[in-house]
């Protein structure tokens, strides 16, 4: 049995390996993990679409060729504070946007050397060259795939051509991972196969380390033959601290006269190959499968899927804790029968329970109000909210734009403009929350592949840092927890892809802290190696006796007890006597 590094010594690891797993299976779920029961809202959730006034005013045009183009809430400039994406507007004209830091923003699409794009389809950010800004890439529909280079000063260069992944086929969305943990990300491109007869096949482009990238689905069994996709998601649904590959395929079947059409989930083994695990999951999801959204609704650390489809119903399949699924769609009421596509789990009242937004075509939006399993079903509270938005909507990413605590939603639209909605709600103001960016060292600085579990009031809340989300589009990076009334977090839990892990105590709420992987600590200049300077560095931040470290010096609390004292100053004397450069 592989170690599983991820879940540590919890109680959850038994489930994994045989001990209540049938139990859980015969109808446990909801009795043993409703944590939470009877919350209580205090108002209902309220967003405003404020795109023109904040200097957003982008028209999207026709996209119904490729389904719907991506959007992106990403920080492009390194300040702290989401920028713009939007694909697919009048032309094959984008709209880049650079944030003021307080959710105002400057058209700079001129500046940015990004070509019109008729048929621009999915957005992805990832740091493909590790150089420690976000580049973008953009699958084509039947035109060559964009890689846009971050050439770090709001300019950037198409090398898709020399780095071997200018991919021309009906592409849909894109997402990346590092399969192999070798630091470099790699690049999973989903096709919808067959479509007016075009034979190929989904790509799946392992980073060679040189800017260069080599497609492996085939030799590595990933490639889902013949199936038509729509989107990948990277995201560890075992917990074994190795991203795993959910595939979702259009036009499903199990129509045992046509072809068997469904989804895909390929186990990572963690040594360069995968399995599939499909069958042995319980995620074959016979559908019409547009959008994935990936979190954990009832706070067993473990990762739940929503599945969108045509008005034969979505699909919640919720993890049973023992590497299997079960359909949980009835119980949960959000089958929603409309015809839907992007959606996103994101905890918009600070509740901690995680609510769901869905993007549907001819019929108005979702937004189901997350509670307590034992609460269930859930209610649309969309038109209340004001975000139950009547067009065609493809496209929703999820980022805090103003800084304000909340999350905030880009939602895009077929002819019309693009809506930037800016959460009012009353709960999300009066809730506690927390927010965690994770910063890695030479490779993989955007912790990609992460998970970190946060304790507070009796729960544990898991989120992981993932690149490539929803339906073609890419949320923030930053890992967003609603805290409810619970002003402590007794203990955070950092697990880095490849065996790291942090754990860190007495962190306050209701501030956006950096979690550096264990590597990292205490090298501020990021070379290798803890200085004398560096360690003068934190002596001048030592918070006294009682005292709580502030933002920006996370770096010095070498035994993540949040403060800045003797042991932390030891703990940095010792990677200058024994330094390790990378």
């Amino acid at each position: 049995m592989r170690s599983r590094f991820c879940r540590g010594s919890r109680s959850s690891l038994t489930r994994f390996q045989g001990g209540s797993s049938a139990l859980m299976r015969a109808g446990m779920l909801f009795v043993s993990l409703g944590v939470g029961a009877g919350s209580v809202h205090a108002g209902p959730m309220n967003f405003t679409s404020e795109g023109i006034a904040r200097g957003v005013p982008f028209r999207l045009g026709f996209n119904y060729h490729q389904v719907g183009a991506g959007n992106m809430l990403v920080d492009l400039d390194n300040d702290k504070d989401l920028d713009i994406v939007i694909a697919g507007g009048l032309g094959g004209s984008w709209g880049i946007y650079e944030n003021d830091g307080t959710g105002h923003f400057t058209d700079v699409t001129a500046m940015t050397g990004i070509t019109p794009m008729i048929n621009a389809s999915g957005l992805s950010a990832a740091d493909y060259d590790n150089d420690g800004d976000l580049d973008i890439h953009v699958p084509g529909w039947f035109e060559p795939s964009k890689l846009y280079r971050n050439n770090g000063d709001w300019t950037f260069t198409d090398v898709a051509a020399e780095a071997g992944v200018d991919l021309s086929a009906p592409s849909m969305a894109a997402a990346w991972g590092d399969y192999d943990q070798d630091g470099w990300l790699d690049l999973y491109a989903a096709v919808r196969t067959f479509t007016d007869n075009v034979e190929i096949e989904n790509h799946f482009y392992k980073n060679n380390g040189d800017g260069t990238f080599t497609d492996v689905a085939v030799e590595l069994g990933v490639e889902a033959m013949g199936d038509p996709s729509c989107i990948p998601a990277f995201f560890d649904f075992d917990r074994d601290g190795d991203d795993d590959i959910y595939i979702g395929t259009d036009k499903g079947s199990d129509d045992p006269d046509g072809r068997l059409l469904h989804n895909k989930l390929y186990r990572n083994n963690g040594d360069g190959t995968f399995y599939n695990a499909t069958y042995d999951a319980g995620v074959e999801a016979y559908i019409f499968c547009m959008g994935i959204a990936v979190g954990d609704l009832n706070f067993d650390g473990l990762f739940d899927l929503y599945l969108t489809n045509i008005m034969q119903g979505n699909i919640l399949y919720m993890h049973n804790g023992d590497g299997t699924y079960s359909d949980q769609t009835i119980p949960s009421g959000m089958a929603s029968h409309r015809v839907g596509w992007g959606t996103v789990f994101a905890d918009f009242d600070n509740d901690t329970h995680l609510d769901n937004y869905v993007c549907n075509i001819q019929e108005p939006n979702r937004l189901y109000r997350g509670k307590a399993v034992a609460d269930w079903p859930l209610v649309d509270e969309a038109p209340e909210a004001g975000v139950d938005v009547f067009w065609d909507t493809y496209c929703v990413s999820v980022g805090d734009v103003d800084n304000d605590g909340d999350l905030d939603m880009l939602v895009g639209n077929t002819n019309r403009r693009v809506n930037l909605f800016i959460n009012n709600s009353s709960d999300a103001k009066s809730n506690n929350w927390v927010r965690l960016d994770v910063e890695g060292a030479t490779l993989n600085r955007y912790g990609i592949g992460t998970c970190v579990e946060v304790d507070a009031g009796g729960k544990t809340q898991t989120r992981e840092v993932r690149s490539g989300t929803n339906y073609k589009s890419q949320d923030e990076f930053t890992l967003h927890y609603g805290l409810g009334a619970h002003e402590k977090i007794s203990e955070v839990r950092v697990y880095v892809p490849g065996g790291g892990m942090r754990v860190l105590t007495n962190m306050p709420a209701n501030h956006r802290w950096t979690i550096y992987t264990p590597e990292r600590m205490g090298d501020v200049n990021n070379d290798g190696m803890i200085s004398v300077d560096e360690i003068r560095q934190a002596m001048n931040a030592r918070t006294g006796p009682g005292g709580v470290l502030t933002p920006g010096n996370e770096i010095f609390d070498m035994d993540g007890d949040f403060d800045i004292d003797t042991a932390d100053i030891q703990l940095m004397g010792i990677g200058v006597l024994e330094p390790t450069p990378r």
